[in-house]
């Protein structure tokens, strides 16, 4: 993933540079525009945790397609739940803009 994609995912999901500083990556904001600006190396937790997002983000446009409400899970941390949460908003803006 290099930083352009990063970009386009963080805007994708619905997540300014500062939830997704503190949700993914636990850095700072100013670390986090390195990171897009290609500055910085994406560290691979950074590559991995935005590849398991596009992963669920596709589970959660299944369900909620199929008329379907997303279960938010809560054996995983705050920070996956918010995540979760906000992935649900990004779908529900893609379903609307569809209909």
């Amino acid at each position: 993933m290099n930083h352009t994609e990063l970009k386009a995912l963080r805007r994708f999901f619905f997540l300014d540079i500062v939830d997704a500083a503190n949700l993914i990556a636990g850095v700072s904001a100013r670390t986090w525009q390195r990171y897009e600006k290609g500055t910085v190396t994406i560290h691979k937790d950074v590559i991995e945790k935005m590849n398991k997002l596009k992963q669920e983000r596709k589970e959660i446009l299944k369900q909620m397609s199929a008329g379907e409400t997303p279960k938010i899970d809560i054996t995983k941390t705050h920070n996956e739940q918010e995540l979760t949460k906000i992935l649900i908003l990004s779908v529900s803006a893609e379903l609307i803009a569809k209909s």
